[in-house]
């Protein structure tokens, strides 16, 4: 479907009302660590939401970008998550790879959990230490259009502070 068509269908629905600013999905956070590495888990709930299916299934590939941190680490992942008409795509940013399937609960159940994102050495942190994740919305090959209005412009996020290492479990 062309560019141009697409953000004329973005446009109208808008104008019409028939897609409004909702309110971004909770997110979950957890850490887990290992011998050496801390790391996130994050979940987005209740995805995708009719505006995010709607978005999706009108072949657009909308990409959800977890950017996450633990004192001063950062790390960020991505899922993308495309429909060609017959099958559901998710692309994994971690490994590269991607999984498809007929079932669109199954491709945004893989969209909405980013698992063991990797934030830092466990030996470079001081505790008390505060951690979270922001994930929004991205149209990775139609750049001109935003689609955060589905979440009313406001990212889904999680915060966790962790008062020791002790209470981090092991993976």
């Amino acid at each position: 479907m062309g560019s141009w068509f697409k953000g004329f269908v973005l446009g109208v629905a808008a104008l019409l009302g028939l897609s409004t600013a909702g309110e971004p999905p909770a997110a979950s956070m957890r850490a887990y660590r290992d011998g050496s590495m801390l790391y996130a888990a994050v979940e987005v709930e209740g995805l995708p939401g009719s505006d995010l299916a709607r978005l999706v299934d009108s072949s657009f590939t909308v990409r959800l970008r977890a950017s996450m941190w633990a004192g001063d680490d950062r790390a960020e992942a991505f899922r993308d998550v495309r429909f060609n008409g017959l099958r559901y795509e998710v692309r994994f940013s971690e490994t590269g790879g991607a999984h498809s399937t007929t079932d669109p609960k199954a491709a945004w159940a893989m969209a909405s959990r980013f698992g063991l994102i990797a934030l830092g050495p466990v030996s470079s942190k001081s505790f008390p230490m505060a951690m979270g994740c922001k994930v929004t919305l991205e149209l990775p090959e139609d750049e001109g259009y935003d689609p955060m209005v589905v979440w009313g412009y406001k990212p889904a996020a999680a915060y966790n502070e962790l008062d020791s290492l002790g209470l981090v479990p092991y993976y």
